[in-house]
């Protein structure tokens, strides 16, 4: 996957999405415009999360200044209060959190996660206090198939930063920055990519959908 996978324009835009790492058999299904997800292991290497159903995009170039919506109604059914990882903007780092993670919290708020990496797997992670240090104004999220319109607009600032806001049932909910340091002890970012999905440290039973996936070019 390359910046090819990328069609220029104003509108919908094509990111050649795929299942990321590979899922156990049954965890990830689609019918028309609807993605639904279920527990699986998670089929990539590095880190302490054990559980992951997730789709990945192409790539998208750290040198691009362009403006990218993501959309989709998502809904997750659940008795279990789990946190877990809905959406990502990821670089390829092993073991630290992304340059953002957008999580679903225990406490049915959604928070960002975010590092920055020296490249050393989990020995080498400072969190990224300007993007978790962000507050929630959303909803409660319920866990009973209740469904939400989310929309996670990226401004990319084309010198590998870019600016976040969130969005649920079309009103703000979450915003927040990432800036990668200047400090040369941390790895820059050559690439991003985004990531949708269930994404937890601990396995739990779950059915999440996802409809009417879409990136949008805005900007």
């Amino acid at each position: 996957m390359g910046t090819d996978a990328l069609h220029a324009g104003e509108g919908r835009v094509s990111l050649g999405w795929q299942t990321s790492c590979g899922v156990d058999p049954g965890a990830i299904s689609r019918s028309g415009g609807a993605y639904t997800f279920h527990k699986s292991s998670n089929h990539c290497s590095g880190g302490i999360f054990k559980q992951r159903s997730e789709l990945n995009s192409g790539n998208i170039s750290v040198n691009s200044k362009v403006t990218y919506a993501f959309e989709t109604t998502v809904s997750m059914k659940t008795s279990q209060s789990n946190d877990f990882i809905l959406f990502q903007v990821h670089d390829g780092r092993m073991g630290c959190s992304p340059p953002m993670s957008l999580r679903w919290t225990g406490g049915n708020a959604l928070r960002f996660d975010s590092d920055y990496t020296r490249g050393k797997g989990m020995a080498g992670c400072v969190q990224n206090r300007g993007l978790r240090g962000a507050g929630y104004h959303g909803p409660s999220l319920r866990r009973d198939g209740t469904p939400y319109h989310l929309r996670v607009t990226l401004a990319f600032d084309g010198q590998g930063g870019f600016d976040v806001s969130v969005q649920i049932n079309g009103s703000s909910a979450l915003s927040g920055r990432y800036q990668p340091s200047a400090d040369p002890q941390f790895v820059t970012s050559k690439r991003f990519y985004m990531k949708h999905g269930v994404y937890s440290q601990k396995p739990f039973d779950y059915e999440m959908r996802s409809v009417g996936m879409q990136v949008l070019r805005v900007g």
